[in-house]
């Protein structure tokens, strides 16, 4: 067999999220290679890079001897569950190319709406129960995510790999979007106490351990949290309505929680809703690619 025959075997092998996730991991890492990383962290995530692609070639090695529903489910789910690694790794990037630009962003905010509507509305609503509304709102996004693919499960194996496809795709394309554009958004870019809100409460508590874990000042534009938000409500719809009904409400708190939190300006959340359509139809156009199928 020739190199390129084995190198098609074991493409062919591979699902699309894997090939994708395989893909994004080098791109990035040459991107890093030719543009550097700050803090000197390079080696160590080129280290993860190449533990991921490990996992990915065990998991589907263990596939092959034995093709279990539960190994195959795990494959197509690994891709989505690191994206918590993928998304704080932006920071590292995201001034590669341009300098900080969320001074542009303020200004947008105050010619737009008049005033800093980031700063304003929880300066305006400050009860505890509105700040916890919108904690739970803004947790509830992981909450979506996984329900869409646990739905798409339910319908057929098809829907399941469509479904976790065009989430990745997406996501992959708004971590692109924030090395490209340094946008760190008004809880890191603005001084204290304009900058903080309410530290009280359940959903308050757990909201804050979560961004120890996994939050870095990068990611602001546009609002990945309203782009994936709304592309999984779409995909629900066509798989439920009845669910779909029933989370719009969550959703609309969830938008209003990223400017209420102070992690996005207003303009970030306009910008989740125009964006949320164009990536997901480039990542239908990226899954109909012929090296993807």
């Amino acid at each position: 067999m020739t190199i390129q025959n084995k190198f098609t075997t074991i493409r062919e092998n591979l699902f699309p999220v894997e090939r994708l996730t395989i893909i994004y991991a080098c791109v990035t890492a040459l991107f890093m290679i030719i543009f550097g990383a700050k803090e000197n962290n390079l080696p160590m995530m080129i280290l993860y890079r190449i533990s991921f692609i490990v996992l990915i070639f065990a998991l589907k090695f263990l596939y092959q001897h034995k093709p279990a529903k539960i190994i195959w489910f795990v494959r197509n789910v690994f891709p989505i569950a690191i994206i918590a690694y993928w998304y704080p790794e932006t920071y590292y990037m995201n001034e590669s190319i341009f300098g900080n630009l969320d001074r542009y962003f303020v200004a947008a905010d105050q010619y737009l709406f008049g005033c800093q509507p980031s700063l304003e509305f929880s300066k305006h609503y400050p009860q505890i129960w509105i700040n916890e509304l919108m904690n739970f709102g803004y947790i509830s996004y992981y909450f979506i995510i996984a329900l869409t693919v646990f739905i798409a499960f339910a319908k057929s194996k098809k829907c399941m790999e469509y479904t976790v496809f065009i989430i990745l795709s997406s996501f992959f394309i708004y971590y692109i979007t924030f090395i490209i554009l340094p946008v760190i958004g008004p809880q890191f870019y603005f001084s204290p106490p304009d900058n903080t809100i309410l530290n009280e409460g359940f959903f308050r508590n757990t909201l804050v351990e979560l961004q120890e874990i996994g939050e870095k000042p990068t990611g602001a534009f546009p609002s990945s949290h309203v782009g994936i938000c709304l592309i999984c409500m779409y995909l629900i719809f066509r798989y439920s309505r009845k669910i779909f009904f029933i989370l719009i409400p969550v959703a609309f708190i969830l938008i209003c929680s990223t400017v209420y939190l102070k992690a996005h300006y207003l303009i970030d959340v306009v910008g989740g809703f125009v964006s949320a359509p164009v990536y997901f139809i480039i990542s239908q156009k990226i899954q109909k690619i012929r090296f993807m199928k």
